[in-house]
């Protein structure tokens, strides 16, 4: 389930994932497992990205240059082992939103 919120159309938005695999992943494993996941990624070079993990929910946080990165980042990270859903706050850079 895909929810938007904000009131623009690059607002936050919140994605459930597949459930855990495993009840025990730490937020901190999780956390340091997406960032591995968004540095292998090659299409997400200009994307600067801070994440937070909570309870398994991960926040994605910062600056993106373009809507498709900030799209990208989200499914990169979303079937990361352990984590429960994701909250993509990431902002689409002023010169992608004219």
């Amino acid at each position: 389930m895909r929810t938007n919120a904000g009131s623009t159309p690059w607002g936050p938005t919140v994605t459930r994932s597949r459930p855990s695999s495993s009840s025990l992943e730490s937020d901190d494993h999780i956390a340091l497992e997406a960032m591995s996941a968004l540095e292998r990624e090659k299409l997400l070079p200009a994307l600067r990205v801070k994440l937070s993990v909570e309870q398994g929910w991960l926040t994605l946080s910062g600056n993106a240059a373009h809507r498709v990165e900030r799209s990208a980042a989200e499914c990169v990270v979303r079937y990361v082992p352990g984590v429960k859903g994701v909250i993509n706050r990431l902002v689409v850079m002023a010169a992608e939103r004219r």
